[in-house]
């Protein structure tokens, strides 16, 4: 075949892939269909079909790690509210972290416990059952995001499963390294030494890759920030994103670190202060735009190639080890879970139980998976098994979590009525936009690109717009957006609260067991709230009990400091 033949063979391959990826769009959204699904299924139907154009099509590492991976791993961490990202970081740390090692840990034990001591799989030992366990470690909620913003689900909710999928998979790809390199399987620069310990090694390489991942990834967002403040011409500042988003998982891979950090990294910052000191509102429209479209192809190509993939004969074959393993990917989650949440509500605010449910079911298996168990050698002797088990899984987990995401939602009454204040939500949405149009108004004014007298004459009808979006607003309002308005805003000044206990407590200005009641006074209280948050008047009922009682204690105080 020559060059020009095979280059259109390929050009043939994309443009069909693309083709199916828009069709299926369209009828996911006709018929309100995770999107994710209905590409594996597509995948499915294709690879029926037998095409001899897509014959040498495969879902390879190096297409996956090194062209769609950091694409789908930039656009996310672009998108992150930094200030909400924060605010929740002790529990996506807490579930990232120290969560993706103990449901490793349980998925394994279950797994040999169940699939190789009880000798259901010849051959399958602790290598096998920590290698597929470290490298089903990381979750991929793509469909269950879309679909949380399909039904509305709390933006809270949102921001702590897609903060922590975005995080756990890094840790994913170092405990991956630790583990092939323990067992002899890794790269030649990642093998422990003979002489080094295990604890030792895994450390060393957690904190090598980790900590390296993430200094590059904050080093090279740091740098685009400042490069863009210079430009301002869309498609500079888009290819420089580019640049960053594939830069930084390059660099970061060439000094032996974490590239899946580093880019998520690189983005968190991009997107955070890049976009806000360094773009115009126009050029940020761009590259969100453009960083949006990439992501669609990038899922699109993943998931239909899985689909094409997927071999119905093999999985039959192994289909009873692939559901016991699923169960045990779920269990380990539980165990991660039910553990990690409750101690990283002592550190920040609590999370309502019922979202511990949707976490555990919502975590979903995808892409660095089937990543990370195509790099294992080709000469190791149980790659076979551990890649039907993987792709087995993820297709398990996008078809019976996804499928069942909505209804546990419903059940678990997270989600929103159905019956939406339009009116209020629109007055909301005209209200941040006017302000932020007045905020490009006073830059455009301040860069000399308007003169005083058109500026005068926008700020004047902007301003106008919004004040009438406030009235509209507060005309609108009603009693369940009062609650939980009032709801949020108990919240954050409990926090606030926190806070300042723990600023006086280190200060010694109060007692460390004065400030230990008043913490758990005030956990108490956003537990109460937290537990009737989705019950408009449950909600409302709780909100005015704790204005009462806060309200009767002051003057009882009052009189007891008299007396």
């Amino acid at each position: 075949m020559t060059n020009a033949t095979m280059l259109h063979h390929v050009e043939v391959q994309i443009l069909l892939l693309l083709l199916v990826a828009a069709c299926v769009g369209m009828a996911a959204r006709r018929f309100r269909l995770p999107y994710t699904l209905a590409l594996v299924v597509a995948g499915l139907t294709l690879g029926g079909f037998d095409l001899q154009v897509l014959h040498d099509v495969e879902l390879n590492a190096d297409l996956l790690l090194l062209l769609l991976l950091p694409a789908l791993l930039f656009e996310a961490a672009f998108h992150i509210d930094i200030t909400e990202f924060r605010r929740n970081l002790a529990p996506i740390v807490m579930l990232a972290v120290p969560g993706v090692m103990l449901a490793s840990s349980a998925c394994a034990a279950i797994l040999y416990l169940t699939l190789g001591a009880s000798g259901l799989v010849e051959g399958f030992g602790w290598r096998e059952a920590w290698l597929f366990s470290v490298v089903m470690a990381a979750t991929d909620p793509v469909s269950v995001l879309a679909l949380f913003r399909q039904f509305g689900v709390a933006k809270r909710l949102y921001l702590v499963v897609e903060g922590e999928s975005l995080l756990n998979d890094g840790v994913a790809v170092v405990l991956f390294i630790v583990v092939t390199g323990v067992y002899g399987l890794g790269a030649a620069g990642n093998a422990m030494p003979e002489d080094a310990s295990l604890v030792g090694y895994g450390f060393e390489t957690l904190l090598r890759m980790g900590g390296g991942g993430l200094l590059v990834g904050a080093i090279l967002g740091g740098a685009f920030t400042v490069v863009t403040r210079q430009v301002d011409d869309h498609l500079i500042e888009t290819t420089l994103s580019v640049l960053l988003a594939y830069g930084s998982f390059l660099v970061a891979e060439q000094l032996h670190c974490s590239g899946v950090l580093s880019t998520v990294f690189a983005g968190i910052i991009a997107g955070a202060y890049g976009t806000r000191w360094g773009m115009s509102a126009s050029t940020r429209n761009a590259v969100e735009d453009f960083w949006e479209f990439a992501a669609f192809v990038a899922n699109s190509f993943i998931f239909l190639l899985v689909g094409l993939e997927l071999e119905p004969w093999r999985l039959w074959h192994d289909g009873l080890a692939i559901v016991v393993a699923f169960l045990a990917v779920v269990l380990g989650r539980a165990v991660a879970v039910y553990l990690g949440v409750p101690i990283a509500d002592r550190m920040a605010m609590p999370l309502p139980r019922a979202w511990r449910h949707v976490m555990v079911w919502g975590g979903l298996r995808g892409s660095l998976s089937m990543v990370l168990v195509l790099t294992l050698p080709a000469g190791f002797t149980g790659r076979t098994l551990l890649v039907t088990m993987v792709f087995g899984v993820v297709g398990l987990s996008l078809f019976i979590q996804g499928l069942t995401m909505g209804p546990l939602l419903e059940r678990l009454g997270l989600l929103k009525s159905k019956h939406r204040h339009d009116a209020y939500e629109r007055a909301r949405a005209t209200s941040i936009m006017t302000r932020r149009a007045l905020e490009e108004l006073d830059e455009l004014e301040r860069d000399g690109l308007v003169e005083e007298q058109v500026a005068s004459r926008m700020r004047a009808w902007y301003q106008d717009r919004s004040n009438r979006a406030s009235v509209d607003a507060r005309s609108a309002l009603g009693a369940a957006q009062m609650s939980e308005q009032i709801a949020e805003t108990v919240r954050r000044l409990a926090e606030a609260e926190r806070r300042g206990v723990r600023e006086a407590e280190h200060a010694e200005i109060v007692d460390v067991d004065v400030a230990a009641r008043l913490d758990e006074e005030l956990v108490l209280r956003l537990v109460a709230l937290n537990q009737v948050a989705d019950d408009p008047e449950r909600l409302a009922a709780a909100l005015d009990e704790l204005l009462r009682v806060e309200t009767q204690a002051v003057p009882a105080a009052q009189r007891a400091s008299n007396t």
